[in-house]
């Protein structure tokens, strides 16, 4: 079942505007570039309005609507946090008149990001992974961009003494065989009630079987500029870059594209290896 639409919006209007002179409406729809959903905390100028939004809907951002405007020349002005700024001219005929294509905001970054936690879970097709952002000043980065991350990962056996664990163990414990390495998958959830919208899968297809109870799982997410480089740009970079002998030559090489991106490494001990 859809989940029904929850739709936070206000509008500020200016003391003193006679209703008599405002001629024409104006609709539009703004929505994340990458994700294709709403954009939290958008603030929409016109005129001498602004609009407020944010949770809206995970069947896709609701259209806003300015009415009483004057007809003639306008700018609209969108901004959000973590977003690049955005002015669009438009002329308003008087009566209706609406945006013909949704205006794409373009995530820069998520703002305040200090590092990322994992939490792990067997699920039916693998390991399912919740990425959890947390910020510099500690707190959970609940709404922010959807950024076009590319995540990468190491499985290992977790051995102590050179030995599998058998129980959950500290930092002690150290990686044995590599059972998998490669880039995994992500998806954005939009539902307004998740606090946490990365999810990623390491697919137990490509795992390799082993009887040991535990694994060590690294991680690799690398959050891109998308105004210093593109999609296709960044793929072909990690490709070479993760095909470096060790994390030191991997973490040298991006360290040189600071700048164009920022990189996080994060690891995760004691996971259930599959049937565990």
């Amino acid at each position: 079942m859809s989940t029904p639409v929850r739709l936070i919006f206000i509008v500020l209007a200016a003391v003193g505007v006679s209703s008599c002179a405002a001629k024409a409406t104006f609709e539009f729809t703004a929505r994340d570039a990458v994700s294709k959903a709403w954009v939290w905390d958008l603030t929409a100028r016109i005129e001498n309005r602004a609009s407020l939004s944010f949770f809206q809907s995970d069947a896709g951002p609701v259209p806003q609507r300015f009415t009483r405007l004057a007809p003639g020349d306008q700018t609209l002005l969108l901004s959000a946090p973590g977003y690049q700024p955005q002015a669009i001219p438009i002329h308003l005929a008087p009566g209706a008149n609406t945006l013909s294509r949704p205006v794409e905001m373009v995530g820069l970054e998520i703002p305040n990001l200090d590092h990322w936690i994992i939490f792990e879970s067997s699920g039916s097709q693998g390991i399912v992974c919740e990425l959890r952002p947390v910020g510099t000043d500690g707190k959970a980065v609940v709404n922010h961009p959807c950024m076009e991350l590319w995540i990468g990962c190491r499985v290992s056996v977790e051995v102590k003494n050179g030995l599998p664990v058998r129980q959950e163990t500290g930092s002690e414990a150290a990686r044995g065989k590599e059972l998998f390495k490669g880039q995994i998958p992500w998806k954005w959830d939009a539902t307004p009630e998740t606090l946490y919208r990365y999810g990623a899968l390491i697919p137990g297809a490509k795992i390799q079987d082993d009887p040991s109870p535990y694994r060590v799982i690294d991680y690799l997410i690398v959050e891109p500029d998308p105004l210093q480089i593109s999609k296709p740009d960044l793929d072909a970079l990690m490709a070479g870059v993760w095909n470096l002998p060790d994390m030191s030559s991997i973490t040298s090489a991006l360290e040189r594209e600071k700048g164009r991106l920022r990189f996080f490494l994060t690891t995760s001990r004691n996971v259930k290896g599959a049937g565990q």
